[in-house]
């Protein structure tokens, strides 16, 4: 009878003669002879580019960990508190026309604290969750690329920039002075960021979620042609319409694509 077997980087061969009446135990004789090179069954193999040790067969990093989760969880209420904000707002400022007048407006410099106070809570809400968001949805959703979550911590700057910058009263533009052209260059950098990152996502995900990533490219590309229109002012929509338009269809995606992964965790975890 003969026995391999592997002892560092050492083979052990036993032979053990049939026992006879004589010999109980048998006889037997045994061989150590080194070897070439451990054998690859036995490393253990680690990514050194990654901790996504739960990657799927489909690229997805789930199920997702506490902290990802809550941050999911986080930017849902973050939406909805900012939607609702400029909402509710519009209603609590005598006078304000959400037709015709843009959300900033809202809290200008001097406005009312029962307006201004509500949106810059749910903005700072805001720009926090995006900023969270960032690197939870490059852990999670597979394909490669950096620019859609660059594209959402963009967003979570600009919507911080526009706290800390609020335009003067009416909003007049760049032109007018200091404070409304930081205002406009953060308005502007968080909103093209918002509209570009599902642009961004889908061209990620096109290979390996492509109903994602269909989702993904359709959302953004309505929401970018809505954001070019109010950018150009051509006069399609009134003023505070056509920025409502566009802004809740860019949110949709995001409240889309957490939803999406959430769904993702629950089916992981059964």
């Amino acid at each position: 009878m003969t026995r391999s077997f592997a002892h560092g980087n050492q083979a052990i061969t036993v032979r053990d003669a049939d026992a006879g009446p004589d010999l109980p135990h048998g006889g037997g004789s045994a061989s150590i002879r080194p070897m070439a090179h451990p054998t690859r069954s036995m490393r253990p193999t680690f990514s050194p580019r990654t901790r996504r040790s739960e990657l799927d067969a489909t690229g997805w990093a789930l199920p997702a960990p506490a902290w990802v989760r809550a941050v999911l969880w986080g930017s849902l209420v973050a939406v909805v508190s900012y939607v609702g904000g400029w909402a509710v707002a519009g209603q609590l400022r005598p006078g304000y026309d959400p037709r015709q007048q843009a959300i900033s407006e809202l809290f200008e410099l001097g406005a009312p604290w029962a307006s201004r106070g509500l949106l810059v809570a749910s903005l700072l809400l805001s720009g926090v969750a995006f900023l969270a968001l960032s690197p939870a949805l490059h852990r999670t959703l597979p394909g490669r690329g950096l620019a859609g979550p660059l594209l959402v911590a963009i967003a979570g700057v600009g919507t911080l920039g526009v706290v800390a910058a609020p335009c003067t009263p009416g909003c007049p533009g760049a032109e007018s002075s200091t404070v409304d052209l930081w205002h406009s260059i953060t308005a502007g950098a968080g909103y093209t960021a918002l509209a570009a990152a599902p642009l961004a996502f889908a061209w990620r995900l096109r290979q390996v979620e492509p109903v994602l990533a269909r989702w993904s490219a359709l959302i953004g590309g309505i929401s970018a042609a809505l954001f070019a229109v109010h950018t150009l002012d051509l006069g399609l929509l009134d003023e505070g319409v056509g920025q409502r338009v566009f802004n809740t269809v860019a949110d949709a995606w995001y409240v889309l694509v957490v939803v999406w992964i959430l769904a993702r965790h629950a089916r992981a975890t059964r």
